[in-house]
């Protein structure tokens, strides 16, 4: 049993001294309790426990020194305190920290941290023991850790993906960012680089987002990435990031949002914006078309007649000639149309390259020129200036929308006077500026606010859909530029636009290989013609029969019985859509019969090929020529191609 001594008070046998009072003292102010015990025959015995000790454990100073003070400790951390107990009095030295839990007299459960240390009595062993309540501590760690498990708990089932990137690697994603990505769990997700989710061409950028992001510890501004999920499938993810640290090592934290479906929903009104502009422009269109036809067909009606009547005279031959020269010019008027309109209303990808901006805006003015012309006069100033960096399509509706949008405020009674000018300038950081301005009334200082808001417009019913300005500004910011509108009543509206440039020239890229092989015009070629339309087949097969041996068939089922047959072909010219087999399948069906004859296969197509025919042009290396062709263009793919077979022989 250990020995009874009065309160705060040592054996008579004991010598504290002044510094060890001044020590007990100082621990009381402290809060801090003090047990003293010493070490006889094996055997642990308290020759001292403090008021403080007593207080915070719950018990009277005389209950504890008669009681065995383990009776105290919580059941389930007695075993391990009575082992540590018996270390320390096998002969253990050494300062010992831990906390471990009392029963108060009143039954209440307080947690307490112990520090035990080393001392000496005169000539006997000593253990000095500090107690300290730790219910203060105990509740902040509880509270902190609560906190943790709710913020953990909210992040896991966040309805948005959120991930914790360090370096090239996911150490953490929330439940919504592994279903995103298409994984089972979280686990699967952590294996895979952060290189290999994303499109290729976006690595080197996401690479170089992320270094300025720990450079500069900033939040990043969102970007939209294209992310490979688990099939395969693209996720189109737009990312938001700060820098922060994550167990002790730098970290980015990542919260992302999928905008697939706001994308298509854009590209579909960007879509319908396009049509609407060809709406408005249909019937100037229809006037640029019929002019030209007229004097192809009267031109045509002409040389029939003149044929009809015999051999003509020489003078005769020299204006049939004449006639047919001017007839072909009228078909190149019409086919150049075609080409803009087609180009232009086609749904493209969001695919950007270096574009010729003041080519755009000129192929936008013929497209508005109808528009304009009874209303204003267009003045242009164009100053040399590098490529855009843009995609050439949404450029273009960009152009036109600001042109038909100067046009429709300039009222027809006043063109004699309106104009309508555009600018095309350097800027000072290397951007390039498009200016459009008119001479027209302004817009009301009200009204100037809100003219980027969707279906906001002040034009009379029927006239516009509200949507031109602010699908023009969706499209340039997607870009990386501004649009911005100045305006003052009674002064006229200019529209100012800076877009990024690119050193990469006009993305149309090299010759095809092709065109630089040498010519064998006296070889004649085997030439297959695959096309629906009976008369483009037919006057393909006569116009190159006296130099090649050709044959023409109206279906691809048709064509591969003819190879099937043994017939060698140096070049197949396909229809790309056709009923029944079209290019597509007629291409694949050669690729696994006859490996190697795909490649002879040049597509041609009218232009209306859907997003599946579009991207499997995109896939091939096989040349494709849009309709209409000249004779000179299929005359000397026949001889290069031949001449490229020849060479490889």
């Amino acid at each position: 049993m250990p020995m009874v001594a009065p309160p705060d008070q040592f054996p008579a046998d004991v010598d504290l001294g002044v510094l060890g009072r001044t020590m007990l003292d100082a621990a009381g102010a402290a809060r801090i309790g003090v047990i003293v015990s010493v070490f006889e025959d094996g055997l642990a015995r308290n020759i001292y426990i403090s008021e403080c000790a007593a207080d915070i454990v719950g018990w009277p100073v005389a209950e504890l020194m008669r009681s065995d003070l383990f009776g105290h400790v919580l059941p389930e951390d007695r075993a391990w305190l009575a082992e540590r107990m018996a270390k320390r009095a096998g002969g253990e030295v050494g300062q010992a920290s831990y906390e471990l839990t009392v029963v108060r007299h009143d039954g209440r459960r307080v947690p307490i941290a112990v520090t035990t240390s080393d001392a000496m009595l005169g000539d006997r062993r000593a253990v000095v023991t500090f107690v300290v309540d730790a219910t203060a501590r105990r509740a902040t760690e509880d509270a902190h850790q609560r906190a943790e498990a709710r913020f953990r708990e909210l992040i896991e089932k966040a309805p948005e993906p959120i991930g914790i990137f360090v370096g090239a690697q996911i150490v953490y994603a929330n439940a919504a960012f592994v279903t995103a990505l298409g994984y089972r769990v979280a686990e699967d997700l952590y294996l895979v680089p952060l290189s290999e989710l994303v499109d290729a061409n976006e690595v080197g950028l996401m690479q170089a987002r992320m270094r300025l992001l720990m450079d500069g510890g900033r939040p990043a501004a969102p970007h939209v990435y294209h992310v490979r999920r688990y099939d395969g499938s693209t996720l189109l993810l737009e990312i938001s990031s700060v820098p922060f640290e994550y167990e002790g090592r730098p970290s980015i934290l990542a919260m992302g949002r999928d905008v697939t479906e706001r994308r298509m929903l854009e590209a579909r009104l960007i879509q319908a914006d396009r049509l609407a502009a060809l709406g408005t422009l249909a019937a100037g269109v229809a006037h640029e078309i019929n002019n030209p036809l007229a004097y192809v067909i009267l031109n045509l009606d002409w040389i029939a007649r003149k044929l009809s009547e015999g051999r003509p005279p020489q003078h005769s031959m020299e204006g049939l000639a004449e006639m047919l020269h001017e007839a072909r010019g009228g078909a190149e008027r019409v086919a150049t149309i075609v080409r803009e309109l087609r180009s232009f209303s086609r749904a493209d990808d969001e695919t950007r390259r270096g574009v010729d901006l003041a080519r755009v805006v000129t192929s936008a003015i013929k497209l508005a020129a109808h528009e304009i012309r009874p209303r204003a006069r267009i003045a242009t100033s164009f100053e040399s200036i590098r490529p855009v960096w843009a995609n050439e399509g949404r450029l273009e509706q960009v152009v036109l929308n600001l042109l038909l949008n100067a046009a429709q405020a300039l009222p027809e009674a006043s063109a004699s006077t309106n104009e309508i000018r555009v600018y095309i300038r350097p800027n000072a950081d290397q951007s390039a500026v498009l200016e459009v301005a008119d001479n027209g009334e302004g817009i009301p200082p009200e009204v100037l606010p809100r003219i980027f808001d969707p279906f906001f417009t002040t034009k009379p019913p029927g006239v516009g859909t509200g949507l031109g300005l602010s699908i023009c500004h969706g499209i340039v910011a997607s870009l990386g530029g501004q649009i911005t509108v100045h305006s003052v009543p009674g002064d006229g509206t200019t529209f100012h636009v800076v877009l990024p440039t690119t050193d990469a020239g006009e993305g149309d890229g090299a010759a095809p290989q092709s065109d630089r092989v040498s010519m064998r015009p006296e070889a004649r070629a085997r030439v297959l013609v695959v096309d629906d339309e009976i008369q483009i087949a037919n006057t393909l097969r006569e116009l190159l029969a006296a130099e090649h041996d050709v044959m023409a068939t109206t279906g691809a089922l048709d064509a591969l019985t003819a190879v099937r047959s043994g017939s060698a072909f140096d070049v197949i010219f396909c229809d790309l859509v056709m009923p029944g087999m079209d290019g597509i399948e007629f291409y694949r069906t050669l690729r696994d019969e006859h490996p190697g004859l795909e490649r002879r296969i040049v597509f041609m197509t009218g232009g209306a090929f859907t997003r599946v025919a579009a991207e499997f042009l995109a896939s091939v290396d096989n040349r494709h020529l849009e309709k209409p062709f000249s004779l000179a263009l299929i005359e000397r793919i026949v001889r290069e191609m031949r001449a490229r077979r020849t060479s490889a022989s």
